[in-house]
């Protein structure tokens, strides 16, 4: 890739990928175990109403737990050396439902084990180029794209972003004035 300076790329005063995930499909799932000769439930009459299951419920630590998306995974293989290393820090970085990453440079390098911040702006511009991450007006904060990798569950950060449309009823104050 050639190289491309940070700030030849536009700066974003709100996260350019959130329209992308307005539509997301949401499931859940649960594990039930039963084994081969499974209990019966049978209620006062005899008749059979149910059948003792056991379920497993998962704890999963979410400040650690960053997910890839596919489209994220596919667009991995197009990654350098230097943007995958910065990729992996800035998942890492991430935190529970937000859309921002602060970056912290000295900590990106102790990461990549990168001695200097030529090649980590490499892989910041290149992120950005392929529509991991956008600029902000800070140089140490990033919008993340949820549709390629998010820490957390999308649908808390869309219902973050759910505005109010409708119209606004517009009605005189005490002195019959409209403001």
């Amino acid at each position: 890739m050639k190289y491309k300076k940070l700030t030849s790329f536009a700066v974003n005063d709100k996260n350019p990928f959130i329209e992308d995930i307005l539509e997301i499909e949401i499931s859940n799932r649960r594990k039930m175990i039963a084994g081969k000769s499974s209990s019966l439930i049978v209620d006062r009459e005899g008749e059979v109403i149910g059948e003792q299951v056991f379920a497993i419920l998962e704890k999963v630590d979410r400040a650690s737990f960053t997910k890839v998306f596919k489209r994220g995974w596919l667009g991995m293989f197009d990654l350098s050396k230097a943007a995958i290393k910065v990729f992996s820090y800035i998942t890492i970085a991430s935190k529970p439902n937000k859309d921002r990453v602060f970056f912290d440079m000295k900590e990106c390098k102790e990461h990549t084990g990168y001695k200097t911040h030529q090649p980590i702006n490499t892989g910041l511009a290149e992120l950005i180029e392929k529509e991991f991450i956008a600029r902000t007006d800070k140089s140490y904060l990033y919008y993340v794209n949820p549709t390629m990798f998010f820490n957390g569950s999308r649908a808390k950060l869309v219902t973050m972003y759910q505005f109010d449309d409708s119209p606004k009823k517009i009605e005189p104050n005490k002195s019959g004035l409209i403001e």
